[in-house]
């Protein structure tokens, strides 16, 4: 179970998004209409199927972007909003004069965030505390109590499990907590079942990708494929 936690807390580490070389900041969020005509195929029988009578016109336009494994309006305009929110942070993460101390504050924060070099030379450092946590674990039941310390430490809060607040289905008025399961670092369970050749891929990739993280956490080669494999 140790092996099992530390695996997770370095993978999640390792985590971060990679940005699609083509994808820059907007700074205007695109107008996506609720409904289009241009969405259409009006040379398909919607007697026959009108789902493609209805879509198929937005998927020959949108085609599934090679590192998702399924693509919609939706997905299309949580992606276009966050480019747009990237825009922002990027603007206010200069220094110009009028900056107010909001914009100030969020902008320090992203800079800092994106700070490769000062990351690159920390290293592991910040998350070597916790590792050793992991490592002075004497029991299952001490888990519990080291995560509940680990959980509000950004990035570890996803161990094993996810604890969140959301509004309540049934009352506006109200919010609720929710619990999610953690622990997956591919987006989804079809990354880990699918049997086809493009998703074994990419999950030999992460196996890969998981070891060198791990090596670079200063793992023998063959300790940190055997770690990869836990993950």
């Amino acid at each position: 179970m140790k092996q099992a936690l530390a695996a997770l807390l370095v993978a999640f580490a390792a985590l971060v998004p990679v940005r699609a070389e083509t994808e820059t900041p907007l700074t205007a969020l695109p107008y996506s209409p609720s409904l289009s005509v241009a969405a259409m195929d009006r040379s398909i029988d919607p007697c026959v199927d009108f789902y493609a009578y209805s879509c198929a016109g937005w998927e020959k336009s949108n085609p599934i972007p090679s590192d998702q494994g399924s693509w919609s309006v939706y997905a299309k305009v949580t992606q276009d909003n966050q480019r747009f929110l990237w825009g922002l942070l990027e603007t206010a993460a200069k220094d110009t004069p009028g900056r107010t101390p909001t914009e100030r504050l969020i902008g320090d924060y992203f800079q800092a965030c994106m700070d490769l070099p000062g990351i690159e030379k920390a290293g592991l450092s910040p998350v070597r505390p916790d590792l050793a946590a992991v490592a002075a674990l004497q029991s299952k039941g001490e888990i519990a109590a080291l995560l509940g310390k680990l959980h509000p430490n950004g990035f570890a809060r996803r161990l094993l499990f996810s604890f969140d607040s959301t509004q309540d289905a049934d009352d506006a008025n109200r919010v609720m907590p929710q619990v999610s399961a953690g622990g997956l670092g591919l987006p989804d369970r079809s990354y880990y079942l699918d049997a086809d050749e493009h998703t074994k891929s990419i999950r030999d990739a992460y196996v890969q990708h998981v070891a060198r993280t791990f090596g670079l956490a200063g793992d023998s080669p063959a300790a940190a494929a055997a770690k990869a494999q836990t993950v």
